[in-house]
């Protein structure tokens, strides 16, 4: 077992002390200097009010460098970024206000005072520089472009700085809005070079990360000289529980209190916890991301013909019916409504039809084998290799349902579930013919959707064998030094329709976020407009 305070001794006495009647004074005697005191503070002890949760894999890497959604439940409770995205504009967050200047290739921001990392260093412009720089080495950040694009940071005064670029660009405000990477860590924690751990979990939020005990828990309590609204409860912990039928007995029994997101639910899994008489849920309104296939297009779905195949094939209504009992919707397109320079009409919109599907295929010589129900060409039979990420719920039931309907076309789907960084690796290598890639959030799609294809996502390979895949390449790196929304609006319009036309994506599903919770213990949850991310000032207790 492994257990670490991320408080200093003075503060950790100060908070038991706070909690309990007195301190021990070495002699098993009050620290406090009359029995009438004593009485008082014992009659002050109120029980502490403590919501608990649950993961499906540990968070021990909970660091603005590790964007596991493992990550995305504690995410909010211990750190907090210069800048918010809510309802589709960009508010203060540590940030009182921003500007632009020189042409858009500057800008300033002017932090909020008196604000303290959990160890006690100062919150100013120090700091986020020397955060920011950090980031700007790092090369995990080489498709941020607020960060990668970074020429200096200028320091103004003490809560002012400006960050300098070498050309204007219409999305370096929404970059800051990442609540996962683009977010404050004290640089006490940071360690030059080291782009894998920080040396601690130390942000600027409402909660600190107190205690973890290895294969149990993680415990945050509550930071109590926080600049904003003080949360509601005094701690937060998050247990371990990999098992999603585990998860949901340990919240029937109330071991804890709520699930949330659909990383760790199925839909299942969330039809079945309503059902139970203390369980409530509910469903975000705005939908979080699509469920999305990239296509290779260097192996058998080197021709376009074959991939426009497996489009036909796939019948996305039966999928959103059966898996997920019509909360998401089909995607014909690969970012949800409302979504800046996506709302492009398509030169074509594959739906579900067999007979395409099969004609295709036959056209590009693969004959179906009667015996084994599996098309052949050249003595060789038609098979994918169908990647996912293995800690989303939902990715293997739709591995497994999107095998079964390519299978009546003749198609041999063999799925593989991975870890994180193997499923990315393997990604970006190309050691796949299907792999579940989901979209962006609203606040980085589409750019942040497009960047990673010159070099960090699964379409690099397939770029490297598509007829005009230099001018997609060219349009990727215009829009990257460019303000003009009329200009923008145009080569996404390309971007999208070149994208759709070769089948480099497949977006299958409008994923939706939800949360099951004890209702003898709360009331209810209000999601925000970035649904993915859980937000514990959103919860409504029953006091």
């Amino acid at each position: 077992m492994k257990k670490r305070k991320l408080i200093s001794l003075a503060l950790c006495g100060a908070l038991l002390c706070g909690t309990f009647a007195g301190c021990s004074n070495g002699n098993g005697e009050s620290s406090t200097n009359t029995t009438s005191a004593s009485k008082k503070s014992e009659a002050t002890i109120t029980e502490p009010k403590i919501l608990t949760t649950a993961v499906g894999a540990e968070l021990n890497t909970l660091y603005p460098l590790n964007m596991d959604v493992q990550n995305n439940i504690g995410t909010k409770l211990c750190y907090e970024g210069l800048v918010n995205y809510e309802d589709g504009k960009v508010v203060p967050g540590l940030a009182e206000s921003w500007e632009f200047s020189n042409e858009g290739k500057a800008l300033t921001f002017h932090l909020k005072e008196g604000v303290t990392f959990h160890d006690g260093t100062p919150f100013n412009g120090e700091a986020v520089k020397a955060d920011f720089e950090f980031a700007h080495s790092n090369p995990n950040f080489s498709n941020i472009s607020a960060v990668a694009n970074l020429e200096s940071v200028e320091i103004v005064d003490e809560y002012t700085l400006t960050f300098h670029y070498p050309n204007a660009y219409f999305a370096y405000l929404m970059d800051f809005c990442y609540p996962e990477t683009m977010v404050l860590v004290s640089p006490k924690v940071l360690e030059e070079g080291n782009y894998q751990l920080m040396k601690d979990v130390v942000g600027t939020g409402p909660y600190i990360y107190d205690e973890i005990v290895d294969g149990e828990y993680v415990r945050f309590i509550r930071n109590e000289n926080y600049w904003g609204e003080q949360p509601y409860y005094d701690e937060v912990i998050v247990k371990y529980i990999p098992e999603a039928s585990a998860r949901l007995q340990a919240l029937q029994n109330g071991e804890i209190d709520l699930i949330y997101g659909s990383a760790l639910l199925s839909w299942d899994d969330y039809d079945q916890a309503i059902t139970l008489s203390n369980i409530e849920g509910a469903v975000a309104k705005s939908d979080s991301k699509a469920r999305n296939l990239v296509v290779n297009a260097s192996g058998v779905l080197s021709n376009v013909n074959m991939r426009s195949a497996v489009a036909y094939g796939i019948d996305k209504k039966t999928l959103s019916n059966g898996l997920t009992y019509g909360k998401e919707t089909p995607a014909d397109h690969l970012f949800p409504d409302d979504v800046p320079y996506t709302d492009v009409e398509l030169n074509v919109v594959r739906t579900y039809n067999l007979d395409k599907a099969n004609a295709l295929l036959e056209q590009e010589g693969w004959i179906m084998n009667e015996s084994t129900g599996i098309r052949e060409k050249d003595g060789q039979p038609l098979i994918l290799k169908y990647t996912y990420h293995s800690a989303d719920a939902l990715n293997k039931p739709l591995a497994t349902a999107i095998k079964s309907q390519l299978a009546i076309i003749g198609i041999d789907v063999q799925t593989e579930g991975q870890e994180m960084m193997i499923w990315w690796q393997e990604g970006v290598a190309g050691n796949y013919d299907l792999i579940m890639w989901n979209t962006e959030q609203p606040y980085t799609a589409p750019h942040n959707y497009f960047i990673p294809m010159l070099s960090r996502s699964p379409h690099v390979p397939s770029l490297k064998n598509i007829e005009d895949s230099d001018e997609f390449i060219a349009l990727i790196n215009a829009f990257q030094v460019n303000d003009d929304p009329i200009q923008i609006q145009g080569i996404f319009n390309q971007l999208l329709n070149f994208d759709n036309d070769n089948v480099l994506d497949l977006p299958i599903l409008f994923a939706k976020d939800m949360i099951v919770y004890n209702s003898e213990k709360i009331d209810g949850y209000d999601f925000t407009s970035t649904p993915t991310f859980f937000d514990v000032r959103k919860i409504r207790p029953i006091e």
